[in-house]
């Protein structure tokens, strides 16, 4: 009788073992789609970041044209305010195009992903950059900023959901040094296409600020 019920415990236990296994493997539908929401929702972000840029752009162009145009009627009084107008412009551009690329690579960072675990382990670095993007974007697109606080919180769930199966504790301290170079990253590209388009500008650490 001891052996047998020996036997069966070790059967129960083997089969709780990979079980847990599988669940870390494949996790259980909600979790799935907590992930397909966020990567969702960050794809909509980026497009939606990708429009206000391409308004911002067309914009920022037709009031450099004006600046010109003050000068050349040596409308000093103009040309100044108009460049003023452009300056601020530009802080908005900048950060917005520095959100797109961020987002792009993050959003990347997870699409690449081979299995659940390599997902959950991108996830880390990415809720960092989605924090950091919002931060930068809410003084000058709080709808955006609100959205990207969405996904953050639909990350910050998932890794927890994900802690609770395997124990295990996610890093959710200081900026992690993969997430700190795709930072870096994007701020270099946003400053390098701007000015390519835009002459004069001088975006600079505007974009970490």
């Amino acid at each position: 009788m001891p052996e047998k019920f020996t036997e069966n415990w070790q059967k129960k236990d083997k089969s709780s073992a990979s079980e847990r296994l599988r669940e870390q493997v494949a996790p259980p539908p909600p979790m799935k789609e907590r992930l397909e929401t966020a990567k969702r929702k960050l794809s909509e972000e980026i497009t939606q970041l990708n429009r206000i840029n391409d308004k911002l752009n067309q914009k920022d162009k037709t009031l450099y044209g004006q600046v010109v145009k003050a000068y050349e009627e040596h409308d000093n009084a103009r040309a100044q305010s108009l460049a003023s107008e452009l300056a601020e412009l530009r802080k908005v551009e900048s950060r917005t195009q520095y959100g797109k690329y961020a987002l792009e690579r993050a959003y990347t960072k997870i699409e690449v992903a081979k299995d659940y675990g390599d997902m959950v382990a991108a996830m880390v670095p990415v809720g960092q950059i989605v924090k950091n993007v919002k931060s930068a974007l809410v003084d000058f697109l709080p709808s955006t900023s609100n959205a990207l606080g969405e996904i953050d919180a639909i990350m910050s769930d998932t890794l927890v959901s994900f802690s609770g199966l395997t124990n295990e504790t996610p890093v959710l301290g200081p900026t992690s040094e993969d997430a700190e170079k795709i930072l870096s990253e994007a701020a270099i590209i946003a400053e390098s296409k701007l000015k390519e388009k835009l002459p004069g500008s001088d975006v600079g650490e505007q974009l970490r600020m």
